[in-house]
């Protein structure tokens, strides 16, 4: 069985010299601080939403100096800028939810899907049952860009998400949401219908055919250059 995660399809569709270098030659990709940021506070969102009732704000607060990692900054003062940063949207989530708290259905959970041919894994951020006793999928932004509902829709990884989940609950899936923390904002969309799921696997499989094809040129992409200019093409 060959497991992927969104995170490997992704970097595999944006250049797949990058993927065999790091997925398949195991090069080290360099730690960076906003990798560090995003983690941390999914870490205290997990947190907050694993007891019947909320933690304080002090206590939340607490846990996320805690978990505070310096791991990728630059500099001090990048690293106090984003720390500051990261207390006040903490601040703001739970001002926002504890009036309205409930625990979630699960929160980072790990999941390991059969998919036929490929086995899709990875974790799906937060899990809702709604009044309804549908399942709500949230997944959390931190990055500055603020996603339009077309990116939204378009979105590879709340779609695998909701591959993932289909099959790890037996309860009708109601719908996607993406959580920009830095607006403290929830944007939902509907399901995905079957076709596009269909689609989603599809691309699985064609990511994977290439994999053991062993097809990876140098592609240029957004994110350019990737960990290791020194071995494309394109920046050697």
């Amino acid at each position: 069985m060959n497991w992927m995660s969104y995170t490997q399809v992704s970097t595999y569709l944006e250049c797949p010299l990058e993927y065999r270098l790091r997925y398949i030659d195991h090069l080290p990709a360099k730690p960076k601080g906003y990798f560090s940021f995003g983690s941390t506070l999914h870490r205290c969102l997990a947190f907050y939403f694993q007891k019947r009732r909320p933690p304080s704000l002090t206590r939340l607060l607490r846990y996320y100096e805690d978990a505070w990692s310096s791991q990728g900054y630059r500099s001090s003062a990048e690293e106090a800028k984003d720390k500051a940063l990261g207390a006040e949207i903490l601040t703001q989530f739970c001002q926002s939810h504890k009036s309205e708290y409930y625990p979630s259905l699960a929160t980072e959970h790990p999941f390991w899907v059969d998919l036929g041919a490929i086995g899709l894994r990875g974790y799906i951020d937060r899990v809702d049952i709604s009044e309804a006793g549908g399942i709500c999928i949230t997944d959390y932004k931190s990055g500055k860009d603020f996603p339009s509902p077309r990116d939204l829709e378009a979105d590879l990884q709340l779609t695998l998400y909701q591959l993932a989940a289909q099959s790890l609950w037996l309860l009708p899936l109601e719908k996607l949401v993406i959580y920009h923390l830095r607006y403290n904002m929830p944007i939902e969309c509907q399901p995905r219908s079957q076709e596009r799921l269909d689609e989603a696997r599809g691309l699985l499989m064609r990511v994977r055919e290439a994999i053991l094809q062993r097809r990876f040129p140098a592609r240029h992409h957004r994110f350019c250059p990737c960990d290791y200019p020194e071995r494309c093409p394109h920046f050697s």
